[in-house]
């Protein structure tokens, strides 16, 4: 499970010259990633789109390559490929096709800056199983375990783990032997931990919450309190409830040798699935979350369970495994509803930018970020039964407790 990025370079006959200075994460793929091509409202039949899904296709274990999504392709065309696959985090991947086409296919200067990122990726998939470390060993001397949630843990199910990109750690903290219901019986504890070792902890005075923030070396963790939107999502407290009784955590060893805790495939069989389903109804789903959704279907199959039948997240379930077997090669047969599956799917391709102007006032990023809310809340009802009366309560509590973020440019 090594990262092969130099390597990959080798196959397309392309030099490989480490970046002497970089920046991480998405700031660096803006800044080092593609020379800029107008995207727009992308079309999901156009040949960067069906070229970006075939190279996923083959990184997730295919053994070929459709070779036909090539043929014609131009500068253009990889160029709008790698913008997409920058905004959705999934260059790493498709870089890991690249020894499947044949030599030359890829213009050396998209190889090159495909290459760039893939560095990124490993570079800090290998930090953050470091600080995954510390903060286990921390915990683990206060009585406590820490489950892994997603991330780096379930980047270990990819081909080449250190190329599923990673935002966020998120974990789930609880007493060592026991089963919680309903919230963490240490998330207190943990927040209380990270204050004293000087980490601005945000949002950990509202116990009903779902998860408090914080930066610890440089890292954005993610610690829950629990796992979904039940404060937001009619059905996410049954849903919730459920994952609670299936986290059954398992041993997960990373690439350096680092042993970490992760949820069960039956927990990571709605949780993932769940997770992109919020990031659908409240902004922020991209390719990333098929991928993850693929690579489970392909590592541990699925089966909806029957207690959640019925609920709106169930139809969500479908069309996204549905998309999975049309564009990454699983073969799992659900339901089919294809207007459903394309409205998934073009939210997938075009992210609406929705990060405040860094020009606007007070008042400009405060009614922006109100309007925001506003479209949320009613794609929320939409999708979820949710009010939009829920979803304004709940951002508004947030807000009283952690007042600084209101006119953050987030």
């Amino acid at each position: 499970m090594n990262a092969t990025t130099p390597g990959i370079l080798e196959t397309q006959n392309i030099p490989y010259i480490k970046p002497q200075e970089k920046a991480t994460g998405r700031a660096f793929l803006r800044a080092a990633g593609t020379d800029r091509v107008e995207t727009g409202n992308i079309n999901p039949l156009s040949k960067p789109v069906t070229m970006l899904m075939s190279m996923l296709k083959a990184s997730l274990g295919d053994k070929e390559i459709d070779m036909n999504a090539f043929k014609g392709a131009n500068y253009h065309d990889w160029n709008k490929l790698l913008e997409i696959a920058n905004e959705s985090t999934v260059t790493g991947m498709a870089l890991d096709a690249a020894n499947k086409l044949p030599k030359g296919t890829i213009p050396t200067g998209i190889a090159i800056k495909m290459a760039e990122f893939a560095l990124e990726e490993e570079e800090k998939h290998a930090y953050q199983e470091k600080i995954l470390g510390e903060l286990s060993q921390k915990l683990e001397s206060k009585g406590a375990e820490m489950i892994q949630l997603k991330g780096i843990g379930f980047s270990m199910n990819y081909p080449v783990p250190q190329h599923r990109f990673g935002g966020d750690i998120d974990v789930f903290t609880r007493k060592k032997g026991t089963v919680t219901e309903g919230y963490s019986n240490t998330w207190d504890m943990f927040n209380k931990m990270m204050i004293e070792e000087g980490c601005l902890v945000e949002d950990h005075k509202r116990k009903k919450h779902k998860h408090s923030e914080f930066d610890y070396k440089g890292v954005r963790i993610e610690n829950h309190n629990y796992f979904l939107n039940k404060e937001r999502m009619i059905e996410a407290g049954k849903i919730d409830a459920y994952l609670h009784k299936t986290l059954n955590p398992r041993e997960q060893i990373l690439p350096n040798g680092t042993k970490i805790l992760v949820p069960s495939k039956e927990f990571n069989s709605v949780f993932m699935a769940h997770h992109a389903f919020q990031h659908y109804v409240f902004g922020g789903i991209d390719i990333h979350h098929l991928t993850d959704w693929g690579m489970h279907l392909k590592k541990d199959g699925f089966t909806f369970p029957e207690e959640l039948k019925g609920t709106r997240f169930e139809k969500f379930t479908y069309a996204l495994t549905n998309l999975s077997n049309k564009y990454l090669g699983t073969d799992v047969k659900v339901p089919e509803d294809k207007e459903y599956e394309e409205k998934i799917f073009k939210k997938l391709l075009y992210q609406k930018k929705e990060t405040v102007p860094e020009n606007y006032n007070s008042i400009q990023t405060f009614a922006f970020k109100v309007k925001r809310l506003y479209e949320h809340a009613k794609t929320a009802k939409e999708y979820t039964g949710t009010s939009i009366f829920r979803v304004f309560v709940d951002a508004g509590l947030i807000k009283v407790a952690n007042p600084k973020a209101i006119l953050r440019k987030l």
